[in-house]
């Protein structure tokens, strides 16, 4: 087992577990977290790199504290729900992230994992990353639990997980930059699931550092979509928002307002959630990356 700074999509995945606060059948959403819940997100992500090693990377992130949202830094997060659709935008910055707290230790096992499992420990400057698959088919079961992290304890629950094979038709090619606009929509396509799979969801995301802030999270638009669908957009007004956020002007790319480039990340996706004593909410995620590549985006 190694100990290691994780991968970069495990950002992500902490981001992933907005999917849960979003209402359905809406349409434009703005969300700041000044609610009177207490949120916490834990992920486990498992990635195949490039030269097909697989490894597994665990964390967490607090969203809300005792009603004070980010710590007072008031985020917002710019969305667009509706019944085909969950896709959101915000600057990852703003998130309340890891404030210290006296102590505490969530596991996750079963699956592939070792038979002690695999730990999220508080306070961790850097999160968990060991080689290797924690999973092999869609619908397995893993548990998880938790002590500490100034939360209720969490008795083991089961978590169900996604597929770790997801056929990518669009991009078509895995390693080129993906040009995108604006003005357009990104559409994503992919092998749709079996009618007698297990649900799950494909997240589609956009991941930029900000040039203001170039040793920060960045900012990220993350797209749900239904597996079974075998596709997704994402809206030419999200990525509009998205190219803001991330400190692009609208008009002619130029040396001052140059494009903005970063990583397009597809991974599938299922989640647990877990309402314990006190108002706590429990985001528990699992995805499994399917393709990491570069993307350039222009007015």
């Amino acid at each position: 087992m190694n100990h290691r700074s994780a991968l970069p999509s495990l950002a992500g995945l902490l981001a992933l577990a907005l999917l849960a606060g979003c209402e359905d059948g809406g349409d434009e959403h703005r969300r700041g977290r000044h609610s009177d819940e207490t949120s916490i997100v834990f992920g486990i992500d498992q990635t195949k790199r490039p030269d097909g090693k697989v490894t597994t990377a665990v964390g967490y992130e607090m969203l809300d504290l005792l009603g004070h949202g980010l710590l007072g830094h008031g985020s917002i997060s710019r969305g667009v729900v509706t019944d085909e659709l969950s896709c959101w935008a915000e600057n990852l910055d703003d998130r309340l992230g890891q404030p210290h707290v006296e102590g505490g230790v969530a596991v996750f096992r079963g699956g592939l994992l070792p038979a002690n499992g695999i730990a999220v420990v508080a306070n961790r400057t850097d999160d968990l990353e060991l080689d290797g698959a924690a999973w092999t088919n869609a619908g397995e079961a893993l548990t998880f639990e938790a002590k500490g992290f100034a939360m209720p304890d969490i008795a083991p629950s089961t978590m169900h997980v996604p597929s770790q094979d997801l056929a990518i038709s669009s991009p078509a090619d895995a390693a080129a930059v993906v040009p995108v606009t604006t003005a357009q929509e990104l559409a994503v396509t992919w092998a749709p699931s079996d009618a007698a799979a297990p649900p799950e969801n494909v997240v589609v995301s956009l991941n930029a550092v900000t040039a203001a802030n170039p040793n920060g999270r960045g900012v990220e638009l993350r797209c749900f979509f239904d597996r079974s669908a075998g596709t997704g957009t994402v809206p030419a007004r999200m990525m509009s928002r998205f190219f803001t956020l991330a400190g692009g002007q609208e008009g002619t790319v130029s040396a001052s307002s140059p494009a903005i480039v970063g990583k397009l990340r597809v991974a599938t996706h299922r989640q647990l959630t877990i309402f314990a004593r006190g108002g706590w909410t429990v985001y528990v995620v699992a995805t499994s990356a399917q393709r990491e590549q570069p993307f350039s985006l222009t007015p």
